[in-house]
């Protein structure tokens, strides 16, 4: 992240006196190369977001970008979302991203019950998380989109945690939100795995689930606050972290 800063930097400085835009362009194929024409291309980043939609081709074209680091996100009824994070946007230029999505699989989505302390006695883990860069890899299954989170505080720690850091495989099936974004902070319910991965998926806001019987939820926070919560949790929606760590916490020492 330093050096990709580093280089917009230096793009913006020697754009001085030039034009203090970019554009993004490319084309969205499936697996078999076929062009696929009306989906959503959606542009984030420094403040600014921009979409649009594929033409008859496949292609898609972003203009007058302010010079920045952006995620790009294209969706289309059918198809896995695909994110690309930390595309450069230079001075005057076009800058090229082509993507590649694919069929989504019927969903095997694993329906949440119960309320709060079911769902804390039903989880191997519970975390308050920060999420960092993305960290796309070879065994990133395809479909999912990793993050690494960063551990702020365990509030239910699971056996054989080695690290204050776990990955995060966030489902872009077809029809699924947005990514958490780089900063953005989680309460998450997880359930047992057999590495250092966990699945959260947000089709439903907040909603994850694992494979197999594997569920948790997660909940959203931004501005010290609950922004988004899974359904049937909507109860915590603009409940301060502190109050709903204290219930956890209340939660906790009942056990």
């Amino acid at each position: 992240m330093p050096m990709l800063a580093s280089i917009l930097t230096a793009a913006i400085v020697a754009a001085q006196g030039s034009t203090m835009t970019g554009s993004i362009v490319g084309c969205i194929r499936d697996t078999t190369q076929q062009p696929l024409p009306g989906a959503t291309v959606v542009a984030r980043g420094h403040g600014t977001q921009l979409s649009t939609v594929t033409d008859g081709a496949g292609c898609y074209e972003l203009k007058d970008l302010p010079l920045a680091l952006y995620r790009v996100t294209a969706r289309l009824t059918g198809y896995d979302n695909v994110t690309h994070d930390q595309l450069i946007v230079a001075p005057a230029r076009a800058t090229r991203l082509d993507l590649t999505t694919r069929l989504s699989p019927i969903c095997e989505c694993v329906s949440v019950t119960g309320g709060l302390p079911e769902q804390w006695n039903h989880a191997a883990a519970v975390f308050h998380l920060r999420l960092a860069d993305s960290e796309p890899g070879p065994t990133t299954p395809q479909g999912y989109y990793r993050h690494l989170a960063t551990v702020i505080r365990i509030l239910k720690r699971p056996a054989g945690l080695r690290s204050d850091s776990i990955f995060l495989l966030q489902n872009q099936r077809s029809g699924a939100s947005d990514p958490y974004s780089v900063g953005q902070e989680l309460v998450a319910f997880l359930e047992s795995s057999e590495s250092d991965a966990y699945q959260i998926t947000n089709d439903d806001p907040g909603l994850a689930a694992g494979g197999g019987d594997a569920a948790a939820i997660a909940f959203l926070v931004q501005d010290g606050r609950i922004q988004r919560a899974p359904p049937g949790f909507s109860q915590y929606l603009g409940v301060s972290i502190d109050s709903f760590l204290e219930e956890l916490r209340t939660l906790s020492r009942r056990q």
